[in-house]
């Protein structure tokens, strides 16, 4: 897993997008630590949340059925098409 692009979603319109660092089993399932790439709006929220709640309540590590791997070369040609 460690290199393999993926995305998520954030809220209910942002895509993120990333190349995962670190991999991590516990118990059955495989957790990844992602190198988010321009991720404003997440990081925005979690510093708002931060400061209004006084603690962090998100998690760097993200169960490996909540990222989804794609391939950037195909996901460009897709895109270019449009």
């Amino acid at each position: 897993m460690i290199g393999k692009t993926v995305w998520t979603t954030f809220g209910n319109n942002v895509i993120r997008f990333g190349t995962v660092i670190e991999q991590n089993v516990c118990d059955v399932w495989t957790y990844v630590k992602v190198n988010w790439v321009d991720d404003h709006a997440y990081n925005m929220d979690r510093q708002r949340v931060l400061e209004m709640r006084g603690y962090d309540k998100y998690n760097d590590w993200y169960r490996i059925d909540r990222v989804s791997i794609f391939d950037k070369s195909e996901l460009i040609k897709t895109v270019n098409k449009l």
